[in-house]
This record gives structure tokens, sequence and C-alpha cells, in this order.
């Protein structure tokens, strides 16, 4: 089984990350991987389709919301490829801990998926792993990072004094 786990420290309220991590609409926003997300509702039961990027090729799969606690847990799974992701979520030190686990569940992967699992599945995993921490602490600090004042306007200069 091709499976990868990555834990990080958020500097953003169990809230905002739970926003974000919750709501599988919102994957597109800052996981490179997702491109596009069509579902309605996300609670348990619920399927929805995430459309990935692959190498250049645009790849649809059904996901099932298979656990949902709000602000701490959400775990979805794929019936078509085996695949899942779990994310767990805890209110840590002023930010947020996020303990995220996905990989390709061995008795639940198609026959098809299982060169992939075997052969680049890890490799795949750990990089989408890691560009979903790394595109939620962006996101994050971006809607977390004040403006940047606007500079002022250089005053015009001044005329000179009329000769004479």
């Amino acid at each position: 089984m091709s499976a990868y786990r990555a834990q990080a420290h958020l500097d953003a309220p169990l809230e905002d990350v739970w926003a974000l991590v919750g709501n599988p609409a919102t994957y597109p926003e800052w996981w490179p991987a997702a491109v596009e997300i069509r579902g309605e509702a996300f609670e348990v039961g619920d399927v929805y389709t995430q459309v990935l990027e692959i190498a250049g090729r645009r790849l649809e799969y059904t996901r099932v919301i298979d656990r949902r606690d709000e602000l701490k847990e959400l775990r979805w799974s794929c019936p078509t490829t085996g695949g899942f992701q779990r994310w767990l979520l805890t209110d840590a030190q002023g930010g947020t801990f996020v303990d995220m686990e996905m990989g390709i569940d061995p008795l639940k992967v198609a026959a098809r998926y299982g060169l992939f699992d075997k052969t680049l599945g890890r490799w795949f995993i750990k990089r989408w792993a890691e560009q979903a921490i790394d595109g939620l602490r962006r996101t994050l600090t971006s809607a977390h990072t004040p403006s940047a004042p606007r500079q002022a306007r250089a005053p015009a200069p001044e005329a000179p004094p009329p000769a004479g």
C-alpha cells in the first residue's frame, strides 16, 4: 500500500483551517492537484467528483465522504482507485496542528491501479500530500497577512518661481 503521512503546525485558527479542509469545494484554491470539484454537499455519505491534472491530463474521480467530525476530522475515499485522504485537526499553540494521511487502501485498490500503487504511487502520494500542506499554509498566510500599506503618491514637483 502506498501511503504518506504529513504533519504540520499552521499559524491559523482551527476554524480557518477547517473552512478549507472540511469543504472539498475549496480544494482548487489551495491544492494544486485539484483543478475542479463538482458537488453540492460534503457530509458523511455524500459523493462528489474531483478533477485532477496529472502530466497535462485531466482525470475525474468519484469521492465519498466516509467520516466527518466538525472542526476535527474529514476522511474521503475513492471507490475507483482505492485512494483515501484523512485530515485530523487540533487546536494547538495559537494555531492548528494538522495530521494528514493520504494513500491507496490495498483492500480496495482496483486491479488496474495496483501497478501504479507498487511503482509510482508512493512518489505521487508524497508529492500531493506535501503540496496540500504547502498550499494550505500559503493560502492561510495570505488570508491573515494584512495588506501592505499603499505608498502615498509623491507630491507633484512645485513649479519654479516665475523669472523676473
